[in-house]
């Protein structure tokens, strides 16, 4: 379910998964505390904007069944 690439939450999910591929790779190599963090907001705005995107989308599906 996750390859589909019509999934409606797959930016979210790519996106998370390249935070903890970045953040384990930080911890590793750099440990820059301020990189992550930014790192995760960048993470959150993604997820909240798919999350607007979703709920818009299904919103004008149901509008033009009717």
């Amino acid at each position: 379910m996750l390859f589909n690439k019509e999934h409606p939450w797959r930016f979210a999910i790519g996106n998370w998964g390249a935070f903890v591929v970045a953040t384990i790779l930080l911890l590793i190599f750099d440990n820059n505390k301020y990189l992550m963090l930014g790192l995760l907001t960048s993470a959150i705005i993604v997820t909240i904007g798919n999350a607007i995107y979703v709920l818009y989308k299904k919103r004008n599906s149901r509008a033009e069944k009717k």
